[in-house]
């Protein structure tokens, strides 16, 4: 496994903190803190251009292949529906009080998703694009979340992780999982596996019925970013201190660190099973060209 190149992609005003892609047309979609969504082409950087302009700072990006839309999650509660072919914002729902940090989609139902620093975590009609259904998860905010074995996992700013079956509206199940506070989790492609991390660097494994299976020191500062590999072979993560690591599950090792931006790593994505794509504090894309993966 080796790097074979990196593109740098910048644009942006300030940090980046969301990436989302459209597989089918190679485009990769950024938003930050300086309120504008940005397209650019996936493998070269070419053609990069400012789609649209938001008030506030992005922090949620979600490709919704059906519509052709993409949702775009705000820093005021926000929620935006941007047509990418009329470049236009044109569907604006205030759904949480505070800033929205995760944004999903089922992908044969009608049915998203979304959480937010409020605390909340909200079901959404797709083809309403409106909330319908609520569950209130923990007053001290939650960050992203992810989906795994027909349940919804939410990262905690109280440094744990909870359970929402999906459908229901409770929570089935907390557990502690940092010191602080849970940056970021995501489900393993089969649903087997959470990889989750925070404050504290410390990158965990759990299974889908939250038992911890394993964890190691990560990142010097907080574990900001995860992406599986789509094989699910791989897990890349990003944090505070400006690097990447690419991790082989099965030996549970590091087997590949990715030095290149000068502040934090805010977001990572696979674009394919060779080419991953990060964001950061530094205001730059970055798409890492990689060989020797799993296919």
């Amino acid at each position: 496994m080796r790097l074979l190149g990196t593109w740098d992609l910048p644009g942006h005003g300030g940090p980046v903190y969301a990436l989302a892609c459209n597989q089918e047309q190679h485009a990769l979609f950024s938003g930050g803190a300086d309120g504008i969504v940005a397209e650019w082409r996936c493998f070269s950087g070419k053609q990069a251009r400012a789609v649209a302009q938001t008030p506030g700072a992005i922090y949620a990006l979600h490709w919704l292949p059906g519509k052709k839309y993409l949702y775009v999650g705000e820093s005021s509660g926000t929620v935006y529906t941007l047509d990418l072919a009329e470049k236009k914002l044109f569907r604006a729902v205030k759904a949480h009080e505070s800033a929205v940090f995760g944004l999903a989609s089922h992908p044969d139902a009608p049915e998203g998703w979304s959480s937010g620093r409020d605390g909340q975590f909200l079901y959404w009609d797709v083809h309403e694009a409106r909330p319908y259904a609520k569950v209130s998860v923990t007053p001290a905010g939650l960050r992203g979340f992810t989906r795994a074995q027909e349940s919804f996992f939410c990262a905690g700013r109280d440094g744990k992780l909870y359970q929402i079956p999906r459908g229901q509206y409770h929570v089935a199940k907390s557990v502690a999982a940092d010191p602080q506070f849970v940056f970021a989790l995501q489900a393993s492609p089969d649903g087997q596996w959470i990889a989750a991390g925070g404050k504290s660097g410390t990158l965990q494994l759990w299974t889908p019925d939250l038992q911890p299976v394993w964890e190691a020191p990560a990142h010097a500062y907080t574990l900001s970013a995860l992406a599986w590999h789509p094989t699910g072979y791989l897990l890349a993560t990003g944090g505070r201190d400006r690097v990447i690591h690419l991790w082989d599950v099965a030996e549970r090792k590091k087997c590949l660190t990715l030095p290149g931006h000068v502040r934090s790593v805010n977001a990572l994505l696979w674009i394919d099973c060779e080419t991953l794509a990060s964001a950061g504090d530094d205001g730059l894309i970055k798409v890492w060209h990689l060989e020797g993966l799993p296919a």
